[in-house]
């Protein structure tokens, strides 16, 4: 049965093009809506496979940043380290401020163009850097001094790789946005479904990109050549610059909206100016401008929650005065509202950086585990298994006809499904880890094998997050913001690193304290990873708690 007269949640957007119907109970505007969404399709499948090239190139880069700063510029080790932290920093700081200046000046299709050009000449710069001999220390002779690399070559190669963590960074969460922007805000229509439906398979392209790069291009870099490698990065996002301005008219291409942090300090200062008002009673009372003002912004209903707020729609004599023309003394209700609305999503967005602590486990200490296994593969493949996993559970989400109970789920339930998920994996590898140390004990090895239910766990759970919460912050964020709602979703995975990686400090500073073996001894034969595993369950059922009281009492937004 087609899922698109089933009414499913997740319609899948890269299906073939729905035929006309040739009834005459068809009327012309349901033949409209219906190029309309056709168009739409389209206009999605040229996004999705720009976005494959874009995610590859820059795990391309990602991934082996760290070897080639040890094998060819000869760096030590902390520097390499903090060298690699520092350019992921930058990078997933970086869809914040492309998506502001794409909100609120140049406008989405804009920013992409910019965005991705910068990024060609970042990596046009790397691959000179990694083919020319002139830029790069020579190869460390057997049982000799390596010389490191010189100033120069230190810049001219960290100048490209930052040009292209800007680059790349300030159109990640655009890419989204824009994508989303190709349907109506119609969330019970063919074209909501289709919107829904983009979210997971955005997804899906990145984990098959991230794949892609951390097979095929990592195998090249290493056995066959560095230039090569990183050229091939480069080519990706020449095609993808060239494919996006080949095809404009095929877009959507929506004005940017003004700019959203200009309108939230207006309701907070004019809030501040109106503080000692009294609130009247009656709500329609409160300014709000007339619909035909303004036929780009969304116009939000009034809701009662943060309701101190409404002071900086109060009117006064004052503002009256002045035509009710003075937005940093008079703001609308729906300024107001984009404020409430920001004020809801945030501590849903701090439970999901939480929900990243568990996460990442999969990246870090569930490698160190199979490090210490009766192992037929590289342990640091196994984040490969999970990629495969990811993008099952994503194919199955948009193809699952027979479970439209699955394809119905709510944004907020498919997060909570993946807090819930997360929880899971941490237990069982916990109880897996507990087995290692025993078999451990006794001079036997546990197989490798022993690991994938853990990561098979973890990808249900990271599939469902992040879809989730792509689709719930996008939908539910003010019409000014939503570049900066999709720049959330990537925030929201760096400040979970950043406090895995201060629980881990921790924690291990007072697990040995008083000359203790603690958690985290250079054996981990030693240790107790099991231990910390319990510890990140126990974080991620208080956040999962934490995250239902929070949307069982959310407010959605709501359109006029």
């Amino acid at each position: 049965m087609d899922a698109d007269r089933r009414g499913g949640l997740r319609t899948p957007i890269l299906a073939a093009d729905d035929e006309a119907s040739g009834s005459d109970r068809s009327e012309a505007r349901d033949l409209e809506a219906r190029k309309s969404v056709h168009c739409s399709h389209k206009a999605l499948r040229v996004i999705l496979s720009l976005q494959f090239l874009e995610v590859t190139a820059f795990y391309g880069v990602y991934l082996s940043l760290i070897v080639y700063l040890q094998d060819v510029l000869h760096g030590d080790s902390a520097s390499n380290v903090a060298a690699v932290n520092s350019w992921a920093g930058v990078s997933y700081l970086m869809p914040m401020l492309g998506a502001a200046v794409a909100d609120s000046y140049l406008g989405k299709y804009k920013m992409m163009l910019i965005g991705l050009s910068v990024s060609v000449v970042g990596m046009a710069i790397v691959t000179t850097s990694a083919t020319l001999p002139a830029l790069r220390p020579p190869p460390c002779a057997h049982n000799s001094f390596c010389a490191p690399a010189t100033l120069t070559q230190n810049s001219v190669f960290f100048s490209g790789i930052y040009l292209c963590a800007v680059g790349i960074g300030v159109v990640k969460a655009v890419f989204i946005a824009f994508a989303a922007e190709q349907f109506d805000d119609d969330d019970d229509g063919e074209e909501g479904e289709a919107k829904a439906s983009y979210f997971s398979w955005y997804y899906a392209v990145a984990n098959v990109a991230m794949l892609t790069a951390g097979t095929l291009l990592v195998w090249v870099q290493d056995k066959v050549s560095w230039g090569l490698g990183y050229g091939i990065c480069a080519s990706f996002l020449a095609v993808a610059v060239i494919g996006l301005a080949a095809t404009p008219r095929m877009f959507r291409i929506l004005p940017p909206v003004g700019g959203s942090s200009n309108g939230l300090l207006q309701v907070l200062f004019a809030f501040s100016r109106k503080l000692n008002l009294t609130l009247p009673d009656d709500a329609t009372e409160l300014y709000e401008e007339d619909g035909s003002k303004n036929r780009v912004r969304q116009r939000l209903q009034h809701t009662d929650q943060f309701r101190y707020l409404d002071k900086a729609a109060i009117v006064t004599v004052e503002d009256l005065g002045q035509d009710g023309s003075r937005p940093w003394t008079l703001c609308t209700v729906t300024q107001v509202e984009e404020l409430k609305t920001l004020l809801r999503l945030i501590p849903i967005w701090l439970t999901s950086a939480v929900y990243f602590v568990a996460n990442t486990q999969a990246q870090t200490t569930f490698v160190q585990q199979g490090t210490k296994t009766d192992s037929w593969i590289p342990a640091a493949s196994l984040t490969s298994v999970q990629t495969v996993c990811v993008a099952v559970c994503l194919t199955l989400y948009n193809r699952a006809v027979e479970m439209p109970a699955l394809r119905r789920l709510a944004p907020l339930q498919l997060m909570g499904l993946g807090h819930a998920a997360a929880a899971v994996a941490m237990g069982v590898a916990a109880c897996t880890e507990a087995r290692r140390l025993r078999m451990a004990g006794e001079h036997q090895l546990m197989g490798i094998a022993w690991l994938l239910p853990q990561y098979v766990v973890m990808a249900v759970s990271d599939a469902s997050l992040s879809v989730g919460q792509m689709e719930f912050f996008y939908g539910q964020s003010p019409e000014t913001m939503r570049g900066a709602a999709m720049a959330f979703c990537f925030l929201s995975v760096s400040f979970g690193n950043l406090i895995n990686s201060r629980l881990v400090t921790l924690v291990a500073s007072v697990t040995a304290a008083g000359g203790r073996t603690g958690w985290f001894p250079p054996e981990l034969d030693n240790g107790h990873l099991d231990y910390y595993f319990v510890f990140v369950v126990a974080v991620t059922v208080v956040n999962f708690a934490v995250f239902l009281a929070l949307a069982k009492n959310y407010t959605p937004k709501r359109v006029i």
